[in-house]
Parts: C-alpha cells; structure tokens; sequence
C-alpha cells in the first residue's frame, strides 16, 4: 500500500490512537504554554514571549535600518520583511526565539518563592533578575560570547519579570502599567508588607461566588503577593487575631492548603477562570503588562538589555544576520598525509554546494585556494560556477609533505586576499602550522574584510597532539588556530573525518541558508522492489536526489509525469563516483515520481528539496505539574509522548494533516493531526506510545492543486531504557567547588550496570568522573560530582554520557553551560539559638515552637538583600558593613 493511500485509510488502519490533550492543569503563574478545551482562553508564558520577541526585535530592525519597510507595516511584521525570501533564515530565528521559550517555560516546574514572586519574595525576585542581567553584560563582553547561554539567562529573567504581574498586587493597584523599577538596576523598590501586616480577607476560593475575591486586597500602598502551597517559604503566622484576615494566600484550585496559614482565596491573576484564580477579572489587565514589561526588557533603550548587550550581540541572540553577495571560500591541506582524510573533506565541500546552488542566497562566487610543503600556497579557482567548482574539489589530490608542520597560515592568507567582503571561508587540515608567525597578517586581513572564518582540524594533529590537549591549547591561547579564531571572531572545530560532513552542513546552514529540506531518506535494500515512488509539489523550485550505492547513473532512473528526467535540459549530474551518484532538477514538474533502481545493489537514498515550506519538532512528556515540558536527552522506550511540530512557510491554501513515524524496519505509523492557534507558525500536535527503538519523522498534506507534499526532519528520533535527569545544580564561583547531580533511573524490565563519564572543556572537573551503579528495575541512583571555579574562564560546559557497562554505545548524553561568578558569596554562621525543636527543621513541625537565634554574615560585595526560609523574620538593620549581626525568629 502506499503512503497516500494509507494516509486515506488511516482512520480504519492506523497503529496507535491519538490521544487529544484536555488536562485541568494547575499552575504557579501563567500557564506555560497554550491550554486546550474550556482553559484555550488563557495567556501564558509562550504566546507573551513569543509576541514580545517579535516587536522587540521588529523595533531592533526598524531602528537599525536594517531593512526597507513601509511605515504602514506594523512593527511586529517586521521580522518576516527582514528575512523575505530567506526561509532558513527565519527558521533559525524562530529556533533561537524557542530556545528562549524553553528556558522561560523550565521555570514553571521551580518550588522556588522568588522564581515566582510569590511568598513576598518579591525583592529577592528582583535581585536574582539583577544578577542574571550582570551575568548577561559579563558574557556579552567576551571575546567570544556564549550565546545560548545568553538565551537561557534572558529566559531566566523573562518568567520572573512575568510572574510579577500575574502574582503580585502591582496590577491591582495600577492596571497594566508597567513597573519600570523592577529588575533594572539602581533602582529602589517601593516597600514590601511587612511580616506582621494582614494583606488580604477572607473570600471565597472554590470559584463559585466569581466575584467574592474582586476587593479582597487589604493593602494599596505597599507590594505583596500570594503564598503558594509546596513552595520553599510558608507563611508567617497570624499575629492580629483577627480571624478573617491574614496573608494573601495563592489562591485556586491547586492551592491545596489554602486558609490554613493564609486568608481564605488569594490574589493570583494566572487564569480567566474563577476556579484557578482569585483575582481571574484582571487575568487580561496583568497579561498585558507583562507582554509590555518583556518588551522593555528586550529593547527599551534606557533600561533594557539591549544596552548590556550592543546591538551586535542582541542580533546574533536573534540571528540578525545582514545579507551580502559574498564569496565562498575553502582553503584545504593537501599533503600526503590527507590521504586518508581527503575524499571526506572533497564529499563535504561538495554536499555543501550542491546544497546552496540556485539558492536564493548562493554566493557570488566559489574559491578554491590549497596548501602545501614546500608549496605555501595554490590559488587554484575562482568561478561563479558551482557545477565547476564541484569538478575541481573532485580533482584533487595530495602530494608532497614529509615533516608535520605546514604552510596553513599562508593558505588562509591567501584565501582571504580572494574573497569579497564579508565572505565565508572554510580551512581544513590536518597539520600545526609551519609559519605561525605570520598570524597577524591573517588576523588584520580577516578583519579588514569582515570574513566569517571557520578553520577544521583533524582530532589527531599528525599523531603528536590529542584531541584534549588540542582543547587546552584553546583554553590558554597558544594555538596558532585559536589565536586567529580569537581574533576575528571565528570558531575553530577540531573533530574526526567521520564527522566533518555534518559540521560543515550545520554550520553552512548557519551562515548561509538555503532553504534546504528533506523530503524523503530510505535504504533499498537488495530484496525489495527496485523502483520507490516519491511526491514532488508545487512548493519545491529544485530536487536533489543523493544515492549511496550507485555506482554511476547508468544504475539509475529518475521519472517525473512527464518520462525521465536524466536527459531533461534542467537536470544535472553532480557528483558521480564507484558508490554515489547526485542528481539534482531545476523547476521540477509536480506529481509523482519514481526512482529506479538498474542494478541490484543496496542503496542509502537522500532526497532534499529546496523549499520554502519545512517544519521542526519537539518531544514533550508531562511532568508532575500537569504541563509538558520538552524531553531533553533521548526519550523512554514504551512511554506516550506528545510531539508538537512547528511549520514555516504554509502557504495559506496548502494543508498539513498528517505525521509519519517510520521504524528502522520499514514498519509506517500514521497520525493525524490536530492544530493549534499560533499567532506567527503554523502549529501542531498529536500524542503516540512509542515502542521502537528508533523513528524517522515525516509529515504529509497538500499544496493549494491538491498534490500530496511530504517532508522529513533530518534529526531521528532514538528511543532507550535508562533516563538522566538533572537533580540539582549549584552556583559556581571562582576557587569554590559546586556541586552537580544527576538522577539516573533504569527503565528498563531487568537489572542493568550503567557507566557515567563527565567531561568538561576547561580541565575543572574534580574528584570522581566515572561512575558505574548497578540499578534494578524501575530504581534510581544519584550521580554527584563536583566543578572548581575559575577566574581564568567566565564558562565551563561540562558532558555527561551514559553507557551501559563494557559498551560504547552512547544511551543517554547532556551537556549544560555554567556560569562562573568573579562575587564572593557571602558566608552566614550561626552564632546563638535560642528556644528547642525535636523535629527535622523544615519539615512544618518546629514551625509551631517559637525560637530565636543571631547570625553572622560574611561579606565582600554590597548585600541587596538578606531574608530567611520557611517563614524567618531576619533584623537587617545592622547590616551596614561585613562581618555583620543578624537576629532571627520565626514569629
């Protein structure tokens, strides 16, 4: 059967049910993400963000003049007129935006009061926004920024900025203004309620009376804000005896110990229902402030984060790339010892042009400039022919050598001094450099012509130099290669052949899209049939047909409706070697078209398109809260997961309807779709148990003739048996040690012996970095292990990979980013204690003794704040200076 006739029988035939998502969810703000059935009302964390982003950075580009747009054309529309025809380009930008989601989204799951500005923490909340924007400006200023980790503080700081108009009463004493005071710095805070001040009367907190809560506020001229059941601060206990009154508590149907310490309902604005929020009538009002508050955290030019960042920074957060008509340049090391290298490095260079070519966005021109030794240098082609480019990386050899070293710095100087402005140049090598000395020509000539320079190196350096040695020879900067990338603002990749192919497509993707997408990838098999039909819409301007296995296109045929395609005027042969061929077709006819196999062999089959339309997915899986988060690492083997797709570019009469999971044995598993409002993407979900071990995910519908249009994503889907979450992670200063846990659970039926590694890529790790646990079934164990701050660096990334015992196989593998703090953070001890409690502090019982106690704070930085847990009241008036004397109760 084929696919579009199981796509039309797929109701009767289909191997798994959907599973349509209408959960009653709770909540501890506004709802993460979009809410199905009755609750689809609400505003939540994505579509405030997400809108935000669009405006702040549609009124970056405006600004900037970074694109010529009608004043009529309203602000928010401005990304899509910057990226025009630039399909990837928008692509990416959408991507960096949900990397930002993400991170804003993650906090929803913290039982931490101040993430969410409840519990009165509201000057805690703002001092941890202001150490997040510090952080921000330090990494922005380095000379190489980290990017995705600036996108994970701005989310940090986005949810708790949010958080402020939903959970507080700032919007119930001044409607949707915004406050401009808070998160900025040097700024003061107005008052926070004092812990003996009722906030809030009793009302009604089951929702039924819909406006018993409306005036239940006691306060006007100070903030508060709610107190949250199974957050980190409980309330503090009644002092006025009033019965009636005391702490706003949260309020809702998830505050489960609501009235107990607090007042009876509460203030929280999260919903526009009754049920979940006390103060649901302002759910709009709040919504609204907090989509203005993340604007001028964006881009407001006195107080937003535009000023810590520059504009350059803010536009690589965002992908803000200008477009020039450039060069394309490789400049490649072909001495003898390349031999084994080579042919990956020539595949590599040609999958990237065939992958750009007729793009709206190919180069100019292509460069081809080789090194050697004794050659320094061979300027071998400059053409605007990409099909002659292509025969020319094909003729290469290599030759001479002998002594490791060679001439790459003159190579890369000559490569530059062919390009245009703005180029992009790729170097590859497998050697240290002969003429290090000449590095500062390169470095002024990059500079000079503002080249985007992206240097390869082998792992192995000629046998001599490891790949970690290599990585430290980064770290301090006496690497010839890594000097230059320093200086220029390029980036050095030093990884194995085997590797290559994808680095450079991802990294071409980057700088130079193309609007590539995958249509169909398949193996042919020896005993399957010899012909394979595919769909070709009227959305694609240019196919191409990869075929691992051919050994020349007398192997192979390629129909369109039309007859064949390989004696078409519109057709090229570009590549053909004993084991590939490369077919592409310019303005293909849409409909059907089959692939005929000549000769039995097996074949790996690749076909891309270049196309407006593609899409990306993310698996989700709900957690404890009721809401589903994004899974991060590989997914559980037998576990439903909702996957929710992303798809750009849908013209307005094309459909999308139905998703494709293939396992690696060919068996087909069909979903249909359901789609949710969006704003800017067309956006869509369906829920599914997956059993395999691995999945190929494609997605099907039409264009506006009617013709079936499919599309694949690049990225499998891996499924395994043991899961590694995050526990805990802490602040890392500079010559402290912070520690790091993971939880690794067996999933699996039996008892299995699992491997952990750490590694980091600044030589911090620790004490211990492999572990090896045995794990029953369904059991967890622990992972601890800990990183040394250091001033010499203001990140660290470490990696932890999971294997089972005696195996290669990676099962599971994550890798997060750390800040380095240069604050001493100050130390407390306890000097007095007055009063007894038999019970475990913190568990509520020893709440109900009453004790005192001092304490001694140690510092070397300006303290913003000083506050206790679980419902202390700390005397911070005396500290003024370090070592300083606080006194602390409970009541």
């Amino acid at each position: 059967m084929t696919v579009a006739k199981q796509i039309e029988t797929m109701a009767v035939y289909q191997k798994l049910l959907l599973i349509l998502i209408i959960i009653i969810y709770p909540s501890d703000g506004f709802p993460p993400d979009a809410l199905t059935g009755s609750a689809s009302y609400a505003k939540h964390h994505a579509e405030i963000t997400r809108i935000s982003i669009h405006v702040a950075v549609g009124k970056f580009i405006k600004e900037n003049n970074l694109t010529v747009a009608d004043d009529s054309i309203d602000v928010i529309n401005l990304v899509d007129v910057f990226f025009g025809n630039d399909t990837d380009g928008l692509q990416e930008f959408s991507r960096r935006e949900e990397e930002i989601i993400q991170h804003v989204k993650n906090q929803e799951r913290s039982d931490t009061a101040y993430i969410h500005c409840n519990s009165e923490q509201i000057q805690l909340a703002n001092t941890h926004i202001l150490q997040r924007r510090k952080q921000i400006e330090q990494l922005a200023q380095s000379s190489e920024p980290d990017l995705p980790l600036i996108r994970e503080m701005i989310g940090l700081c986005l949810y708790t900025i949010q958080a402020f108009y939903s959970g507080t009463n700032w919007v119930e004493m001044n409607g949707d203004t915004v406050y401009r005071d808070f998160g900025v710095p040097n700024k003061t805070l107005m008052a926070v309620a004092d812990a003996t001040v009722d906030t809030c009367s009793d009302c009604d907190n089951s929702g039924s009376d819909t406006t018993s809560c409306k005036n239940n506020l006691l306060i006007n001229n100070a903030l508060t804000s709610g107190y949250q059941t199974g957050h980190d601060i409980q309330p503090p206990y009644k002092t006025s005896g009033d019965i009636d009154k005391g702490k706003c508590g949260f309020g809702g149907s998830s505050d489960t110990e609501n009235g107990q310490r607090t007042a009876i309902g509460g203030i929280n604005k999260d919903r526009p229902d009754s049920k979940y929020s006390p103060h649901h009538h302002l759910h709009y009002q709040a919504f609204f402030a907090a989509r203005k508050a993340t604007e001028q955290f964006l881009i407001d030019p006195e107080i937003g984060i535009i000023n810590e960042l520059q504009n350059h920074i803010f536009a690589e957060v965002f992908n803000l790339k200008e477009k020039h008509k450039a060069s394309f340049a490789f400049v490649i090391d072909d001495t003898g010892s390349m031999g084994n290298n080579i042919a990956q490095v020539q595949d590599a260079c040609v999958d990237i042009i065939t992958d750009v070519l007729d793009s709206p966005n190919e180069p100019i021109d292509y460069i081809l400039v080789t090194f050697n030794d004794p050659v320094e240098h061979e300027h071998r082609l400059t053409t605007e022919n990409g099909l002659e480019m292509i025969e020319k990386l094909e003729s290469l050899g290599v030759f001479g050598g002998g002594d490791c070293p060679e001439y790459a710095v003159s190579g890369l100087k000559r490569g530059i001094e062919e390009c245009r402005e703005n180029s992009i140049l790729f170097a590859y090598t497998d050697a240290p450099a002969k003429d290090e000395d000449d590095r500062q020509a390169v470095i002024d000539a990059s500079n000079a012509k503002n080249i985007e320079l992206r240097i390869f190196l082998q792992d192995d350096l000629c046998g001599k130099r490891r790949k970690r040695e290599t990585e430290l020879k980064n770290v301090t900067g006496s690497d010839v290669y890594y000097e230059i990338a320093e200086a220029t603002g390029g980036k050095v990749y030093q990884i194995s052949t085997s590797e290559i192919a994808d680095v450079m497509k991802d990294i071409t993707k980057e700088l130079l899209p193309s609007a590539t997408a995958v249509v169909r990838v398949f193996n042919l098999d020896t005993t399957a049939d010899h012909f394979v039909n595919f769909s070709v819409d009227n959305m694609i301007t240019n196919i191409k047909v990869t075929i691992i296995g051919a050994a020349s296109t007398a192997e192979v045929d390629v129909e369109s409706p039309l007859g064949s395609v390989l004696t078409s005027a519109g057709t090229n042969v570009l590549y053909e070697s004993p084991n590939k061929v490369v077919v592409t077709v310019a303005s293909p006819t849409p409909g059907m078209y089959t692939l005929s196999r000549k000769v039995n062999r097996h074949w790996s089959v690749n076909i891309t398109a270049q196309s407006a339309i593609d899409f990306d997915y993310t698996i989700r899986e709900e957690a404890d809260d009721g809401y589903l988060y994004t899974v991060v690492g590989h997914p559980i083997i037998g576990q439903t997961y909702t996957i929710f797709l992303t798809v750009y570019n849908k013209p307005e009469n094309a459909t999308v309807t139905t998703i494709l999971l293939t396992e690696s044995s060919g068996s087909e598993n069909l979903f249909t779709l359901t789609k949710i409002t969006s704003d800017f993407y067309s956006t869509y979900f369906c829920s599914a148990s997956l059993i395999s071990e691995f999945y190929q995910i494609s997605i099907y519908g039409t264009d506006d003739n009617g013709t079936t249009w499919m599309r694949t994503s690049p990225n499998t889907i891996s499924l395994v048996n043991v899961k590694l979450a995050l526990s805990s992670t802490q602040d890392l200063y500079v010559n402290m040690v912070g520690n790091v846990s993971y939880l690794l659970e067996n999933k699996g039926t039996t008892n299995e012996t699992f491997t952990a590694r750490l590694t980091d890529n600044r030589g911090l790790l620790t004490g211990q970095t492999n572990f090896e646990e045995t794990i029953a079934s369904n059991e967890s164990t622990e992972i601890v292990f800990q990183l040394q701050g250091s001033s010499s660096f203001s990140t660290v990334t470490y990696t932890i990979s999971v294997t089972r015992s005696g195996s290669a196989n990676t099962l599971q593998k994550q890798s997060k980013t750390l800040y380095i703090s240069r604050d001493i953070p100050p130390m407390c001890s306890v000097d007095t204690l007055n009063g007894q409690c038999d019970n475990n502090y913190g568990n509520g019982s020893c709440l109900d003794s009453s004790w005192t106690g001092q304490a001694t704070i140690t510092f070397t930085t300006d303290l913003q704040s000083v506050t206790g847990s679980n419902g202390m009241n700390v005397d911070t008036s005396s500290v003024l200076s370090s070592p300083s004397v606080v006194t602390v109760r409970n009541r």
